[in-house]
């Protein structure tokens, strides 16, 4: 005997990839607009001619389409008999319509929506390997009436053959996101691929700032819910990320091309299977899965900017070659051959030092070139198939893309002066940036037997950065007109492998086992970044090398992080009760190299050497009787750290009610963190160490009612923890060549703990509508702030006394067919956040600080987005999107300084796109159209401004 048999993970979402129709085609409610609609019936030989009374109106018109009936709506929920979980793709068929038989099919977590005409149906559910149930039911007009019903297996009789029937979700749609979304334990929001492709953006970073409460700093670094940094954890596939920066804990989104992706969520209430870093809120990236039919897809895009493409912009002329075209460094910029790597150039003899001055690369001012536009391509191939009897499903993509900018703005910093605020310093700048992005990913899954899979995923990213800047100005504390020179070259790779497993050990009782075991390498090198400075006479325009630390400089750094971990999470059915316990063991290693040289001016050398050129003033001709090569390396420009965390949950889903149930956890984590620093290169600086241990529990618990089978009402309260960071804790200064000043750690930090508290309302009236209203709280427990220690911008960390944040989201995606027919194609997406945050530093830091109580560092009031979209088959997809972000702070005043604010940048970008052929589909997108120009403001002066300009960017997508 055969019987079919479906594995849980069949959902609605992977039917449609299979081709099935949507929900409203399904349930006869509509034809696809771009199908053939079916010939009408002829009428019968013996049916009765027309009455010779009819009206002669009434004959003219019977061909006009009828009034439609007046209809109710049929709801609810199909639930798994033995679980009391929802049953994805069950098939509701109700019998007894006037139009025929009317068919829907279940969301992922089981609930449908039926819309019917009045009257009475016989209502049949069905799936695989349950029982089939029918119920009569009433529909009367305008009214709803809800229908939950729960499948029992069908008993597995001995000597059954079962075939198996199993598709993936397709993730990548926007209804399979909100399913997900919609049966939760967590209040969260997503980003699905399919949302994605309707914007102009490239990266994880630009497309992040769309979601609900979330702004994304420096293009890159994402802030939830106005926290960034510490607050925000990144996952991938589940799995903690490491940060490839030396000085923040951020993962840069700019790493994840979104051809890469398939959804992006923000889990903004906690649950105890996450980790206890949390904040904000979560930032889970799941990459791309395997499809359940053949897919091939080439793309390639071009893109051009106002003030970049065809501008004259900075370069480095010796830079070239493939290798450089893709963002990777040919070797020219390694440390050379000559300098010792087993002793600091000091204490040498004069004629190895001058030797190894030589052999330094010799090239200081960027040259001008016309920058050329923006490049971009792809492709992704995939298939599930059988393979030696068992199903196997694979995807491959690949990606590189090759960015240029041109940036041409204004800094400045002030001082206050006979207690007012002066302006102390003016430049105006030119950087230009060459930045190349390559990218692949593989996923390969089996189906070892009906019960057991296994996958294995493989992941590699680059990014590199070539910048190239001169700033032009007067400094007060100089006391003179300055010319500075920067060149950097900067690469980030981040590669990671994941090996996981599903097996039902049980499927009576719901007895579940999924492992996992990672591991990631995250890289960081900067190669021979050489800053110059010169001072210039203003009458005369005559330039002087300025002969200090940092002036004729090579600098070269390397960061390495090697993480490593597996985990395994049981579940198991205990009556109505999900019971969930897991364990989980990351470990992370990471070191950090530098070293610094730099050209220094010999007593009794030529001073006329002093204003040629860097090319020219640092040749072999000068090197050695005019300038030395001295190694200025600190024991701060080196460290090694470790981050252990081991942990345990235990978590419990109870239904307590038909439409109420109860998420309860609690996690047990233990890190161990430890930091030493020092170099044997060293020629100063302070060598020392930390180590610590911390052990936390903490309670988590979410209640979700469900008053109809597509609305919810979610309540969450967690206790959870940020760590500070390795250069928090260490004790000693390190300079930060970006911002020109030196930040010192502080051993004595605590962990912050904080309260987090959310309720919210939402209500998905179809698969892909969402109206939603959310509050939350949060109360922080010896917060860690970055604080200014003097008027000359050097900073430090100190836990503050405490802090809150408070705030609301609205969000509602719709179609405005709902105010009239007339616009069914017009589909409106909006969301809106307001937030306010206080945070109160006691002691010195107070005494110190402009404003002792203040919002959070880099916390925005508010967030608004908005997309306005046009949809017609024949002629294309037009969407209107809107971003605009309240005023934050990203460095907090003291002294009597006041705070440095961001202002707000109104951001309005247009994409269309259009399909040529079956398998051709143009888009064109246009991104910043108002142009707005970026200003930073302390007080009233202007200590960064420029222009992004406005880009366009093309791209064609082949699906053969």
């Amino acid at each position: 005997m055969f019987r079919l048999a479906r594995s849980r993970s069949t959902t609605l979402a992977a039917l449609i990839a299979l081709g099935v129709p949507g929900r409203a085609h399904a349930e006869g409610l509509a034809p696809p607009a771009d199908e053939p609609q079916a010939p009408a019936p002829e009428a019968p030989a013996d049916a009765p001619p027309p009455a010779d009374d009819a009206p002669a109106e009434a004959a003219a018109n019977t061909t006009t389409e009828p009034a439609k009936p007046a209809t109710g709506t049929l709801r609810g929920t199909i639930l798994d008999g033995s679980t009391g979980l929802g049953l994805p793709a069950a098939t509701i068929q109700a019998s007894g319509a006037p139009a025929g038989d009317v068919l829907a099919i279940t969301e992922l977590d089981g609930t449908y929506a039926l819309e019917l005409p009045a009257g009475t149906y016989e209502v049949t559910v069905s799936t695989p390997e349950y029982v089939t149930r029918s119920r009569t039911v009433t529909v009367e007009a305008a009214s709803s009436v809800e229908l939950r019903l729960e499948l029992e297996p069908v008993p597995v009789e001995a000597g059954e053959e079962t075939i198996e029937i199993v598709d993936k979700i397709d993730t990548r749609k926007e209804s399979a996101v909100l399913a997900v979304r919609r049966s939760a334990t967590v209040v969260s929001d997503a980003m699905s691929s399919q949302e994605i492709s309707r914007t102009p953006d490239s990266n994880a970073g630009d497309a992040m700032k769309r979601v609900v409460a979330v702004t994304v700093q420096d293009g890159k670094y994402v802030a939830l819910r106005g926290l960034e940094g510490r607050y925000v954890t990144a996952l991938l596939n589940g799995v903690l990320l490491p940060s490839p920066e030396p000085d923040r804990n951020a993962v840069p989104l700019d790493l994840f091309p979104t051809s890469l992706l398939s959804t992006m969520t923000v889990m903004k209430s906690y649950s105890a299977e996450l980790p206890a870093q949390f904040g904000g809120g979560t930032l889970s990236i799941d990459t791309s899965s395997f499809p359940t039919s053949f897919e091939l897809r080439l793309g390639v895009s071009t893109s051009a900017n106002t003030v970049t493409t065809g501008q004259a912009g900075l370069t480095n002329a010796t830079a070239g070659g493939f290798a450089h075209f893709l963002g990777f460094d040919d070797g020219s910029r390694a440390l050379p051959g000559a300098v010792p790597r087993n002793r600091p150039v000091r204490g040498m003899d004069a004629a190895a030092t001058e030797q190894i001055g030589e052999a330094m690369p010799n090239v200081w001012t960027p040259e001008a070139a016309t920058m050329s536009p923006n490049l971009g391509v792809n492709v992704t191939i995939g298939d599930s198939t059988r393979l030696g009897g068992k199903r196997v499903g694979y995807l491959a993509t690949a990606m590189m893309r090759r960015e240029y900018g041109v940036r041409d703005g204004e800094t400045g910093r002030v001082a206050i002066s006979d207690g007012s605020l002066t302006q102390i310093e003016n430049m105006r700048y030119q950087t230009g940036t060459a930045e190349a992005t390559v990218g692949a990913l593989a996923n390969v899954g089996v189906d070892l037997s009906s019960d057991d899979e296994l996958g294995l995923l493989g992941l590699y990213t680059h990014v590199g950065e070539d910048v190239n800047q001169r700033s032009f100005g007067y400094n007060q504390l100089e006391g003179a007109e300055l010319d500075v020179t920067r060149m950097q070259f900067v690469e980030r790779a981040l590669a990671f492998a994941q090996l996981h497993g599903k097996h039902h050990l049980s499927r009576p009782h719901g007895l579940e086992l999924r492992w996992q075991g990672n591991v990631a390498s995250t890289r960081r090198d900067e190669l021979d970044s050489r800053d110059l400075t010169y001072t210039v006479e203003p009458s005369s325009g005559s330039r002087q090398f300025e002969d200090q630390p940092g002036s004729g400089q090579h600098f070269w750094q390397v960061l390495d992080d090697l993480s490593g971990g597996a985990g395994a999470d049981l579940r198991v059915r205990a009556g109505r009760a999900q019971l969930r316990a897991g364990t989980l063991a990351q470990l992370s290693s990471r070191t950090l190299g530098g070293r610094r040289f730099r050209y220094r001016f010999m007593n009794g050398g030529d001073n006329a050497v002093r204003t040629l050129p860097g090319e020219d003033m640092f040749s072999s001709d000068h090197i050695g009787s005019s300038f030395q090569l001295v190694e200025d390396t600190l024991n701060e420009d080196a460290y090694r750290a470790s981050l252990d965390i081991f942990a345990g949950y235990a978590t419990a889903e109870v239904p307590l009610h038909d439409k109420l149930r109860v998420i309860g956890g609690v996690r047990y984590e233990r890190s161990a963190q430890e930091l030493s620093n020092g170099s044997p290169f060293a020629v100063a600086g302070l060598a020392t160490s930390v180590a610590r241990t911390d052990d936390d529990v903490l309670p988590a618990a979410n209640l979700v009612y469900s008053p109809r089978a597509d609305m919810n009402v979610r309540a969450a309260y967690s206790y959870t923890l940020t760590r500070p960071r390795f250069r928090e804790l260490a004790p000693f200064l390190f300079f930060d060549y970006v911002r020109r000043r030196s930040i010192s750690g502080n051993p004595e930090l605590v962990t912050t703990h904080i309260h987090n508290a959310d309720l919210r309302w939402e209500w998905f009236p179809s698969e892909d509508e969402v109206f939603a209203v959310t509050a939350f709280y949060k109360q922080f427990v010896d917060p860690i702030e970055q604080v200014l220690t003097n008027v000359n911008g050097n900073a430090t960390f100190e836990n503050a006394e405490g802090g809150h944040l408070f705030g609301g989201e609205l969000e509602a995606r719709t179609t405005l067919g709902r105010i009239t027919p007339a616009l069914r194609r017009f589909r409106l997406g909006t969301n809106l956040a307001v937030m306010r945050s206080r945070v109160e530093l006691g002691g010195e830091a107070m005494m110190r600080l402009t404003s002792p109580t203040r919002p959070l560092y880099g916390q925005s009031p508010f967030v608004v987005n908005v997309n306005v979209g046009w949809v017609h088959p024949a002629v294309a997809d037009i969407h209107v999107l809107y971003n605009v972000i309240g005023a934050r702070i990203i460095d907090v005043g003291a002294e009597g300084l006041p705070d440095t604010y961001e202002r707000p940048v109104h951001r309005v970008d247009l994409v269309a796109a259009r399909r040529l052929t079956d398998d051709l589909a143009l888009k064109l997108g246009v991104s910043n159209l108002l142009g707005q120009r970026v200003r930073v403001e302390q007080g009233d002066v202007t200590v960064n401004g420029y222009s992004p300009g406005v880009s366009v960017s093309l791209g064609l997508d082949w699906t053969p």
